[in-house]
């Protein structure tokens, strides 16, 4: 790609206009990551031009391997968070895609790179911001989540679905901005991007309850449950699994795999995808929330096997530039990757009886709908903000929910605690090292 921007705006335009003749550059890109053309452009094709426009902002692309599943497809993009900001100091963020094909890893790399630029404050949030907000949230709350004598510089105000009216937030618990202090957890954690403002809403919400379950389960201590082999993620993850490390002998990516079923009291589906070297040191794991079980194990799969990818990506790095060359991130990696052993972590085996009745409606508005219900009926506020961007297009909401835990994150919370409490925590298992 000479020209990234021009290339990704050319191959928008081919989406959308197929009858216009292309340049053999923009045929062969589309046919690379096996994107189909039709005759009559619809919303998918729509929603992948959005996307490709947004790419060619970004200020780099590329693709990496997995040498423990070659049929893994990871794409990662670099991408310059002062571009919609409203003061300038942000640095270049990372978004990443995987899948098991190149078009579904590329659009889940430019998916999360829109996430990144739209979740920027920008000179209209901050405009909207208030300093004496008429409804804030809940001040407990509040003050576990910020620092201790921390003021907000300016409050958001988030539509609030459980309840009528709206609720005010830090702003800084809302959008990115240069000079603010650390969140308490990663900002890209709800927030999400979607082909509609249903489908991103319910992502959003999905990565919360997602969130909230690896919490309890690894800083909480509760035990997932068995994955049954009628259950469907049972089908779908060996499924997934076996493509994924096509071209291997048997055995010959020397790793283990299986499923923990780590689904709530919101019975919501939640998956981990676990998987280990022989020996059960060089933990991996993905974590996944869908409306179905088997989606959220195939997603669920996806993220373990990136994981894998990412360590590979760390060895790199040490070979070339030694342990300088490492970041917090990629020390923390190791430190999961070589400190647990799958022979002395109870927390990476299954408890209990396989449950496997839990779904959410298909329609992306009504499983929101049906979540935010649950969630009410706990006194756990839905609130969400609209912030889809007009220079990208893409529909992208934040959702936050005061209550539920976050993974990683530095609060415990209610929630969190009395988990804690009846099971006696997750640290006895793992010496209190970091799953994510």
């Amino acid at each position: 790609m000479h020209d990234t921007a021009a290339l990704c705006e050319a191959a928008a335009r081919r989406l959308l206009e197929p009858g216009l003749p292309a340049t053999a550059e923009v045929q062969e890109f589309l046919d690379w990551i096996a994107c189909p053309v039709p005759a009559d452009p619809g919303p998918v094709e729509r929603d992948r031009a959005l996307l490709l426009r947004a790419a060619g902002r970004f200020t780099r692309l590329f693709g990496l391997d997995c040498p423990t599943a070659p049929g893994l497809a990871v794409f990662g993009a670099e991408v310059p968070l002062d571009l919609l900001a409203a003061s300038p100091g942000l640095p270049l963020a990372a978004a990443s895609g995987t899948g098991a094909s190149l078009l579904e890893a590329f659009f889940s790399c430019l998916g999360e790179g829109v996430e990144l630029l739209a979740s920027v404050e920008t000179a209209a949030d901050r405009a909207s911001l208030r300093a004496d907000p008429p409804h804030p949230v809940d001040a407990d709350w509040l003050g576990q989540v910020l620092p201790a004598g921390a003021a907000p510089e300016g409050w958001a105000e988030m539509r609030r679905l459980d309840a009528p009216g709206s609720l005010w937030l830090p702003a800084s618990l809302c959008f990115r901005s240069a000079g603010s202090g650390p969140p308490p957890w990663p900002l890209s954690i709800g927030c999400a991007a979607g082909p509609t403002p249903e489908a991103a809403a319910l992502h959003a919400l999905l990565e919360l309850i997602e969130r909230d379950a690896a919490a309890l389960w690894w800083r909480g201590g509760s035990r997932g449950r068995p994955v049954a082999l009628e259950d469907p993620a049972a089908a779908a993850a060996a499924s997934l699994l076996g493509q994924l490390r096509q071209g291997l002998p048997p055995g010959g990516a020397g790793r283990r795999s299986w499923l923990l079923d780590l689904t709530t009291d919101l019975a919501v589906p939640v998956l981990a995808a676990l998987s280990t070297d022989a020996d059960g040191r060089g933990l991996c794991c993905g974590i996944a929330a869908r409306s179905g079980r088997a989606a959220a194990a195939r997603a669920a799969v996806l993220e373990m096997a990136q994981m894998e990818t990412a360590h590979a990506v760390v060895l790199a790095k040490r070979r070339e530039g030694g342990d300088a060359a490492l970041n917090a991130r990629d020390r923390a990696h190791l430190a999961r990757y070589h400190g647990i052993g799958a022979d002395r972590c109870a927390l990476l085996h299954p408890e209990g009886a396989a449950d496997p009745a839990t779904a959410l409606p298909d329609d992306p508005a009504a499983a929101f709908a049906a979540v935010t219900g649950r969630l009410g009926a706990r006194g756990i506020p839905v609130l969400v903000r609209d912030l889809t961007r007009p220079a990208l297009g893409v529909p992208v909401l934040r959702v936050l929910c005061p209550g539920l835990a976050v993974e990683p994150g530095r609060f415990l919370g209610a929630r969190l605690l009395a988990c804690q409490a009846a099971s006696g925590g997750g640290d006895c298992h793992h010496g209190g090292i970091g799953l994510l």
